[in-house]
């Protein structure tokens, strides 16, 4: 088989849900898929050693370094639920 392969028949199986389906799905290759899954997970907060190790990455620090847009928003909603819990909100007095 060539290396090639899979993909053609992953792109053909999208054209063809394409053409008989009104919800379409994007064109995306199946290494897009890695990645989309790794984001995924990383959103719904998986530590990154198990993304790393879904992924095959020997070095956790290797997903860190291709996925550092995606840890860099879970970095920044982490500082607002942190933030979230020393904000002090005023109770109304009787």
């Amino acid at each position: 088989m060539d290396i090639s392969t899979p993909n053609k028949v992953f792109k053909k199986v999208i054209r063809i849900y394409n053409e008989t389906h009104e919800d379409k799905l994007p064109e995306i290759t199946l290494h897009g898929l890695r990645h989309t899954s790794a984001t995924l997970l990383i959103a719904q907060n998986v530590d990154v050693k198990t993304v790393s190790s879904r992924l095959g990455h020997s070095e956790t620090s290797t997903t860190m370094d291709i996925y550092a847009h995606a840890l860099q928003k879970q970095d920044e909603l982490a500082a607002e639920s942190l933030g979230k819990l020393f904000t002090i909100k005023k109770q109304k007095q009787c």
